[in-house]
């Protein structure tokens, strides 16, 4: 939903509480008539109210806007050596989320218009380290926050978990090179392109997006097999590397020299997920 229809939205839901409270006081005769006729005369105050918080707010993004140029910022993570495993937790909302791999350790770089920061939270449960990055999300966002950037660079010396929890933005992830055992992706809006890398042993994947377009870039040499668990989402594997099973499902061909295993279930309303086999080597 667009933030305009958002804040329409709350407002028609403002006045239906404030009116129904009126009339549920007037059917239980809590509210005299001499009241009543006073509330109905002024009752066109509501919609100056209205006007008045549109106006205040759009004038407050504006100067905001106009003061404020895209900044840029960096946060390094350090993850404990004694953890041998990590599990990532990543909640973002408006703009563009890019992740990779990096070098020795976690590092986020921003970039927006929005002063806020990141909250980054870190702990250690037995031998798995986990690291929470979360963006919290306004009401009612400015038209510049839509363009907000975040890069988030991962190590490749441990396994990693995830999860993430996308609304209202775009995603471009590359997973090669990197021990992926889990991953957890829910969008409520955006296109998503994902690369995921050959596995060590498994990789388990569970995808629900409710965007136009999902990609999915599947290792080459593993042995891949995709869930499908929306029936009328329009499938595209266009190099044929893929086959369907009875109960929907696409698998890739057996081969002898298959190294590793990814498993993916995808639902969600998608109107279009791309699969195809990653030829680069």
């Amino acid at each position: 939903m667009p933030p305009l229809a958002k804040r329409i939205a709350l407002l028609v839901a403002l006045f239906s509480l404030v009116i129904g409270l009126f009339l549920l006081g007037y059917n239980l005769q809590l509210i005299s008539d001499p009241l009543k006729s006073t509330v109905v005369n002024l009752w066109p105050l509501l919609l100056v109210i209205a006007g008045i918080m549109l106006v205040l707010d759009s004038s407050r993004k504006r100067a905001i806007t106009r003061a404020s140029g895209v900044r840029s910022r960096s946060y390094p993570i350090s993850v404990s050596r004694d953890a041998s495993e990590l599990e990532l937790k990543v909640q973002f909302a408006y703009g563009r989320l890019v992740l990779g791999a990096g070098g020795d350790c976690i590092r986020l770089v921003t970039e927006q218009m929005d002063p806020a920061e990141p909250t980054i939270t870190q702990d250690v449960v037995g031998e798995r380290a986990e690291v929470s990055i979360a963006m919290s999300q306004p009401l009612f966002p400015s038209h510049f926050q839509l363009r907000n950037s975040w890069k988030l660079e991962l190590t490749r010396d441990r396994p990693l978990r995830m999860s993430l929890l996308l609304h209202e933005a775009d995603l471009r992830m590359d997973l090669r090179g990197m021990d992926i055992e889990s991953l957890e992706l829910r969008s409520d809006s955006g296109v998503q392109e994902i690369r995921v890398g050959r596995p060590r042993k498994k990789l388990s994947g569970r995808i629900y997006s409710s965007g136009g377009t999902l990609s999915l870039l599947l290792p080459a040499r593993a042995f891949a097999w995709v869930k499908l668990l929306n029936p009328f989402c329009r499938v595209d594997y266009p190099q044929g590397d893929l086959e369907r099973r009875e109960d929907g499902s696409l698998i890739t061909p057996a081969r002898p020299d298959a190294l590793g295993n990814v498993e993916l279930s995808i639902d969600g309303p998608i109107r279009n997920l791309v699969l195809d086999i990653d030829d680069e080597p």
